[in-house]
């Protein structure tokens, strides 16, 4: 029983700190990306279009969906070659997705 509570107090205290853990990794992988416009040795319409999604991402986050901020950043990871973060991989894999269709026309990615 004692170590059932121990395990929902700090689930609890996970759910509550993971705001802020978010607002970290986030902002991390951001610098990162944006980093790696610039030494990425890609083709400029890849270049560009990764900085589009940078921008988005930014916005979203701004705006407090994490879930989709973090497609949006790990799809500019992707153009970048650089590997996808892990949160949105796990994300992916819960059946978390995001709709592109409002931005670029009639895509989706999942």
């Amino acid at each position: 029983m004692f170590a059932r509570t121990i395990a929902a107090a700090a689930l609890s205290l996970a759910v509550l700190t993971s705001g802020s853990a978010f607002a970290a990794s986030f902002d991390s992988l951001l610098a990162d990306t944006k980093a790696a416009t610039v030494s990425a040795q890609i083709e400029r319409s890849d270049r560009d279009l990764a900085n589009n999604y940078i921008v988005m991402a930014q916005s979203i986050a701004g705006q407090g969906d994490e879930a989709k901020a973090l497609g949006f950043l790990n799809f500019a990871r992707g153009k970048l070659g650089l590997v996808p973060s892990d949160s949105a991989v796990a994300q992916a894999q819960s059946g978390a997705s995001f709709q592109t269709s409002d931005l670029a026309g009639t895509g989706s990615l999942r």
